[in-house]
């Protein structure tokens, strides 16, 4: 038998998104504004508070919205778009969408475990330099990076950097061109480090983002693990750039 009390919460649930999503497409309120505290906007819907928390964890997973821990609740920004086979750096490819920064929030050299060692074909304790850090788009902190480069192909790497982009580092030190050849993607919830630098809630909506590179001689030279934002991009594929790259920061 059908529960009453739980049908009218789905129905409610139901009508407070469809109102949202309404006021959103008029831009009631605007991309990257926050949205009325839930009490105010319950009331302002007319519906409960159970109900509108349905409705709006509804429109995160449909990247409308999104939550910043301990601020509330947002309108989605303009999603950057990812052309994830293309060999561009993120700063040049956000140049045409919108702006880019980025910071690099530590760097160690690393011993390479088992299974980073296998990727890389190394052994197991060889040196890695490990680079984590976040990029945002139009000012909004959208991914978090997780970079391992290969030292033996590199290592003076770490001085080289200084605020450029890994691919240009490669290209203009090394006269390499990197070669995109391995990429992985997959949904996850964003927890510990990634969830405190991106600053949303423990277990938002993320997804994985993981290239393997090489050179022109198939050494593995750098691994890219990105954690992005559900709502921050849209991703595509250019059949005309299947071979090099990938957007790298």
């Amino acid at each position: 038998m059908t529960d009453p009390a739980r049908t009218d919460a789905t129905t409610s649930a139901s009508l407070a998104r469809a109102a949202i999503r309404d006021a959103l497409s008029t831009e009631k309120w605007r991309p990257g504004e926050q949205l009325p505290a839930e009490r105010g906007l319950s009331e302002m819907l007319g519906v409960n508070r159970m109900s509108l928390r349905q409705a709006l964890l509804a429109l995160e997973n449909e990247g409308a919205v999104f939550r910043v821990d301990r601020k509330g609740w947002f309108v989605s920004q303009k999603r950057f778009d990812y052309d994830l086979m293309n060999h561009v750096s993120f700063e040049r490819a956000a140049a045409a969408q919108g702006t880019a920064t980025w910071t690099d929030l530590d760097q160690d050299v690393v011993e390479a475990d088992a299974g980073n060692a296998a990727l890389f074909g190394l052994n197991a304790g060889d040196p890695l330099l490990r680079i984590r850090g976040w990029g945002a788009f139009n000012g909004h902190r959208a991914f978090m990076h997780d970079v391992m480069i290969n030292l033996s192909a590199a290592p003076d790497f770490a001085e080289r950097l200084a605020g450029q982009s890994f691919t240009t580092v490669w290209i203009e030190h090394y006269g390499v061109d990197p070669r995109l050849s391995g990429l992985r993607i997959r949904p996850v919830r964003l927890e510990g480090l990634a969830q405190q630098i991106l600053g949303c809630t423990n277990g938002a909506p993320g997804l994985y983002i993981r290239r393997i590179k090489t050179n022109a001689d198939g050494q593995v030279i750098q691994i890219d693990r990105e954690f992005w934002r559900f709502e921050s991009l849209e991703l595509h594929i250019s059949p005309d750039a299947v071979s090099p790259g990938g957007t790298d920061r």
